[in-house]
């Protein structure tokens, strides 16, 4: 219970501070908002808005959590191995490596609302991009999925759950 408690702060923080650095409607915000916290319920939900999240605080048009964590979810799912640990808490915990890991991104890059036009633009140019901050990104992505013979930090959890990603899921 306490976990969820921590997590449930540590997004709403997260929710507060990406509104905070965007310009959206109040109509907007609110309803992300609204949706974000009725789906609190659902752990993985949660983890993947987190990670959208963790993107949008970049990009001048965000995906809505809403209508592209489904795919997400599956997706990620899709490439954790062995297929049998393919579940939500391992989902999760992957999730999580990614968003902290967009989170130091974010900040080495001094990304802002316009630093990118979408999601998609932002994630290009993190696996194509040449400046340190990519590199760095790069190496800590391979890291949280195993990708490339990488070993997942110690504080993610990943590395008890002896599960790796096939490849990059997004």
């Amino acid at each position: 219970m306490r976990r969820k408690v921590v997590i449930f702060f540590l997004f709403v923080g997260i929710v507060f501070g990406a509104n905070g650095c965007k310009q959206e409607s109040a109509e907007d915000s609110e309803t992300e908002l609204l949706s974000s916290i009725l789906s609190q319920g659902n752990a993985i939900n949660s983890a993947c808005q987190r990670f959208i999240l963790s993107e949008s605080n970049c990009v001048a048009t965000a995906d809505s959590s809403l209508t592209v964590c489904s795919g997400l979810i599956s997706k990620l799912k899709g490439e954790i191995l062995p297929q049998e640990l393919n579940t939500d808490a391992v989902a999760i915990l992957y999730f999580d490596c990614f968003t902290k890991t967009n989170l130091t991104y974010n900040i080495a890059k001094a990304c802002n609302q316009s630093s990118f036009n979408s999601n998609s633009d932002y994630r290009r140019v993190q696996r194509t991009g040449t400046s340190q901050a990519e590199l760095s990104w790069r190496e800590a992505f391979n890291k949280c999925g195993s990708l490339e013979n990488e070993v997942p930090p110690t504080d993610s959890g990943l590395r008890e759950t002896d599960t790796m990603l096939r490849s990059d899921p997004f």
